[in-house]
């Protein structure tokens, strides 16, 4: 191997080792910040230095300069503070915290192939050598700050940090740099692991399918035996026969029957042979198998293992977000994780990942109070937010909770009216609203919160891993939010139906009950089929009819076959054309080619050789419940459906290349689309023409995007028209005058992707 690309490898592996570095810097600052016992102390300042040299190290061997300075800056520092010349106040701190932030973002830089020269780190090298100098450290530029608030002195940030700690740190290098046992851990790529469990997922369907052809056998046997009990009359009868022809005149018969008589003998006896052959055949099969199972089985819970990792690291990195957010917004928590060893597989907590980050930082700006509010309302001035797991069967339950102000159904009562959504009588399914796509009641936009993203993408994160998202509260006490989700992804306990000529599964999770019905047990209410079960209306729909508009379903003298499937605390029932089995399989995602397919989660092959879709069911109970939970309309038993009005778009771009790509993209998505080359020919259309949706430019002559949209919205006749303005400006003023306007989406060139943008377009039609 030549030395550019052992080099290559070096880097990948140092990249690797960075971000464990930087988790444990974060971990290490984040405690010693709370000034914990001595003890603690002088641990977490050990594990400091231990961290600082070893990153060193990596540095050096991968030529990485910068990062190998700073480090050694660093240690210089971190011997300061042990030698009582300097103590760990807050300037300390801020400069700590910034280098591992710039060792961060370094480490994405390298990632991209991208030079260090101008990057964060280069600029703060100056100010790392000037503490080692023992020079006043300078400050670290921040984020601006919210109004300051006063905070209780009691729970006063510098108070907790000024403490000295040199009295309990370790003097001499040896009891700094002393280790443990070596590690016997191996990296290995994730990519790999899935391949193996790929490949073992194989070998278990292989296993099965050599199960069924097992019981085949034993179905062959079973025909078998009873072509032999009918040869057996057949001989009876023919056995007889020659006796009776032997005393006869006619001495031509017999020989003819003696002949059919032994011809009948031997396929008596080749029956008796290719009995007792299949059933020895039947025999190793089933002991083949069942050799197959003891193998596979193993090794596929081996594999699981390997793949589980603790809870606690999709928890990583949230403690520093909530310590940054938390002195931006002058509040005072404390952070706390349980169930942090509950394991869970890979695939699964990397999924988690962003839905935490959202509901912590939904928490920290809708959700905890100021200091002085909190002891306004008789609180602690130091609110809680509390992350924890617990196993529930096959699914973990894992809960965000804080205690704050609780979710204020005034304000969401208003957005909803202002959003034109149907109010719910019950107080939770009002609370609910909020998982709505840009449902927001924040007061202003920000860049943590506002935009009516963050809770939306949560519920379709939960959704996407087979999960579920809820939430209770108390007025003035805080707010839980619940994710329930699979302990993995690559197995699943399932419910397979027959719909529309297809084999589909369900997760046995989603699937509440099964029910049978007959066509008088369905109720019309508003044009919409309604089944009630234990005295509860269910929305109606059939299953084939929604994979395939062509379908028709017959009734049948049995009665309609029903599955009643749930997603969070909603019901829908859905007619299929009958239950086969519940059983546990193994999904495979559907490739990159149809990878974006709303109504299928993935797909399983069954043991018949015979490939079944598994079914999102919460993005199937979307085409039945219209936003905001009322039924849609759809005749359960009828003649095949009608297709489809196409909808119709208007796209406002002044650049033809743009417009022209726009237009085939949504053609090809069964869209009837029209053009405008800029706002002023979009608002003539408007009024000329009927339009669903609109889909503009920002800068354009004449009438820009904004204007375009504002307009529309002043109009009686559109103003409910969605507008999605698709633009090159990025910057957050351009986003808030977009929100201010009226658009319903604002999306940016620069990351543009089609199906982000059919996505949208669909969400709203």
């Amino acid at each position: 191997m030549d030395k550019s690309k052992i080099m290559q490898r070096l880097m990948a592996t140092f990249l690797e080792e960075l971000e464990e570095y930087v988790r444990s810097f974060n971990q290490d600052l984040l405690a010693l910040e709370k000034n914990p016992p001595p003890e603690e102390q002088a641990q977490r300042f050990k594990t400091l230095f231990r961290t600082a040299h070893s990153l060193k190290g990596a540095a050096r061997a991968v030529n990485v300069d910068p990062i190998e300075a700073a480090c050694h800056s660093l240690e210089e520092i971190l011997v300061s503070v042990r030698d009582g010349e300097r103590f760990l106040g807050q300037e300390v701190f801020a400069l700590l915290f910034a280098a591992v932030d710039a060792f961060e973002e370094a480490g994405m830089r390298l990632r991209e192939q991208q030079d260090l020269a101008d990057a964060p780190l280069a600029a703060l090298l100056p100010r790392l050598e000037a503490a080692c100098r023992g020079a006043a450290l300078p400050a670290v530029e921040k984020a601006p700050s919210a109004p300051k608030q006063p905070v209780p002195a009691q729970h006063d940030a510098q108070a907790r940090v000024e403490a000295p700690v040199a009295a309990s740190l370790p003097t001499g290098a040896e009891n700094i740099w002393d280790g443990g046992a070596g590690s016997t851990s191996v990296r290995v790529a994730a990519e790999k692991l899935d391949s193996l469990l790929a490949r073992v997922g194989e070998l278990q369907v292989a296993q099965r399918r050599i199960e069924a052809r097992a019981t085949d056998l034993l179905g062959l046997q079973d025909l078998v035996a009873q072509w032999k009990s009918d040869w057996k009359r057949v001989d009876h009868f023919f056995g007889k026969a020659p006796r009776a022809a032997d005393s006869a005149a006619d001495r031509g018969t017999p020989a003819l029957t003696k002949r059919v008589a032994k011809t009948l003998r031997q396929a008596g006896e080749n029956l008796r042979l290719l009995d007792k052959a299949l059933e020895r055949l039947a025999l190793t099969m089933t002991s083949d198998s069942r050799l197959l199972d003891q193998v596979t089985r193993p090794l596929d819970d081996d594999v699981r293992r390997i793949r589980m990792l603790p809870f606690a690291d999709a928890c990583a990195g949230l403690d520093r977000m909530i310590r940054d957010l938390a002195q931006t917004m002058n509040k005072d928590v404390e952070f706390n994780i349980e169930g942090g060893a509950v394991e869970l597989d890979r695939s699964i907590l990397e999924g988690l990942k962003d839905p935490l980050r959202h509901l912590v930082r939904n928490a920290l700006d809708h959700g905890i109070e100021l200091p002085a509010e909190r002891l306004r309302a008789r609180k602690p001035a130091r609110a809680t937010i509390r992350i924890s797991a617990a196993l529930r069967g096959s699914q973990v339950e894992i809960t965000v909770a804080d205690d704050g102000r609780g979710i204020d159904l005034g304000n969401v009562r208003a957005q909803a009216r202002r959003h034109k959504i149907e109010e719910p009588a019950d107080d939770r399914e009002l609370a609910r609203l909020i998982f709505q796509p840009g449902f927001s009641t924040a007061s202003i936009i920000t860049d943590v919160s506002g935009r009516g993203v963050g809770l939306d993408v949560v519920k379709n994160a939960a959704e996407s891993l087979h999960g579920t998202v809820d939430l209770s509260f108390t007025v003035g006490l805080g707010t839980r939010f619940i994710l329930t989700v699979p302990l993995t992804l690559t197995t699943l306990r399932a419910v397979l139906v027959r719909a529309g000529g297809r084999t589909c599964a369900f997760a046995g999770a989603n699937v509440q009950r099964m029910v049978k019905a007959r066509v008088s047990d369905i109720r019309t209410v508003s044009g919409r089929e309604i089944l009630t079960c234990d005295g509860v209306p269910l929305p109606l729909a059939v299953l084939g009819s929604i994979l395939d508009p062509r379908f028709v379903l017959e009734a049948t003298h049995d009665g309609l076959s029903i599955v009643i499937v749930a997603s969070g605390a909603r019901r829908v029932a859905f007619i299929v054309d009958e239950v086969l089995t519940e059983q546990e399989i193994l999904i495979k995602n559907l490739g990159t080619r149809i990878r974006r397919v709303p109504l299928v989660a993935g797909a399983t092959l069954l043991p018949s050789g015979q490939i079944a879709l598994v079914l999102n069911a919460a993005n199937l109970m979307r085409t039945v419940l219209r936003e905001g939970g009322v039924p849609t309309a759809r005749r359960p038993i009828q003649a095949a459906t009608p297709v489809a009005v196409r909808k119709r778009l208007l796209i406002v771009e002044d650049s033809m290349t743009t417009r022209t790509l726009m237009k085939s993209i949504l053609e090809a998505a069964g869209f009837e689309i029209a053009t405008a080359v800029d706002g002023q020919a979009a608002w003539h259309d408007l009024q000329h023409a009927q339009f669903d949706l609109v889909v503009s430019d920002v800068d354009m002559p004449n009438m820009d995007g904004f204007d375009l949209t504002a307009a529309i919205r002043a109009s009686q006749p559109h103003a409910e028209m969605p507008v999605i303005l698709v633009t090159a400006r990025e910057s957050e003023a351009d986003k808030a005058r977009g929100i201010e306007v009226g658009a319903n989406a604002y999306l940016v060139k620069s990351g543009f992707d089609q199906r982000n943008l059919l996505e949208t377009i669909h969400q709203m039609l």
